[in-house]
């Protein structure tokens, strides 16, 4: 429990300082460092399955995250429909030329691991580099961040309903306490941010926090499901107590593109 503990303040007060530096580049090359480390997880736990993802690709995709924000988004969505094709067409030659050492099924891991570590985390570079990004951050983390803990503390003394398998010790009323948790901090959170000039319209704010918890959650146990088929109990053990990367960001991968769209085309 201590070494968990101390993990936790150590992960926290490395996340805060990044965050409150306000740096761009910093936070380009936090997301980035990781991107790849959760990738590397990622890859790992299919290793040990047996399988055989074309590891390489996925870091190299994982680098144009460093030029967010400082390279045009034109620019970056040429890259994608460039580059997507290009990946897939490498897969097949890697599987064709070496007499299918790489089946079909290693090219599936390779592109789900691209999409699901550094193309969706690199949306919370994207949030940052909105104007007011630095404050609409917070919504990201809390999305994950307060559902897990109100959901936690409610499910434990109150949780009587099991939502599934994959995820065992949750319960349909700890998820309804991460749901108000997320939605009674994104309160707050508006009204303070009311205070510093960033007025947002609270009933769409509630609402978000509504949607936002629950994507949240879905990225929790999409991530269990993942452990489960490969029989993994963690994705790794870089933070004692808490098992890897993935482990701890697995909701802000889910929750952060949607966040950004809602800050870069609602607000």
């Amino acid at each position: 429990m201590a070494k968990r503990v101390f993990s936790a303040i150590i992960g926290m007060a490395i996340l805060l300082t990044v965050i409150l530096l306000n740096n761009l580049v910093v936070i380009n090359i936090a997301v980035t460092i990781i991107g790849l480390i959760g990738l590397s997880e990622f890859y790992n736990v299919f290793k040990k399955k047996g399988y055989k993802p074309c590891e390489m690709i996925g870091y190299i995709f994982t680098l144009p995250i460093l030029g967010i924000g400082f390279v045009e988004t034109e620019i970056i969505k040429i890259f994608l429909f460039i580059v997507m094709p290009i990946i897939l067409f490498i897969l097949f030659c890697k599987s064709i030329f070496t007499n299918m050492k790489y089946n079909i099924i290693d090219i599936a891991i390779t592109l789900l691991g691209i999409i699901y570590v550094p193309f969706l985390i690199s949306f919370i570079s994207f949030i940052c580099h909105l104007n007011n990004g630095h404050y609409y951050i917070w919504y990201v983390l809390a999305a994950a961040w307060a559902t897990d803990t109100a959901a936690y503390l409610i499910g434990i003394k109150f949780g009587k309903h099991k939502i599934s398998k994959i995820s065992p010790k949750k319960s349909v009323e700890g998820c309804i306490g991460g749901v108000i948790g997320c939605v009674a901090f994104y309160m707050g959170y508006t009204y303070y941010l009311s205070t510093v000039g960033i007025e947002l319209n609270y009933m769409a704010i509630a609402f978000l926090g509504v949607v936002a918890s629950i994507i949240a959650q879905i990225g929790d146990f999409a991530a269990s499901s993942i452990k489960r088929f490969c029989d993994e109990k963690d994705f790794g053990t870089i933070m004692p107590g808490h098992g890897g990367v993935l482990d701890r960001f697995d909701s802000l991968l889910m929750v952060s593109p949607f966040l950004y769209m809602f800050f870069q085309f609602m607000i």
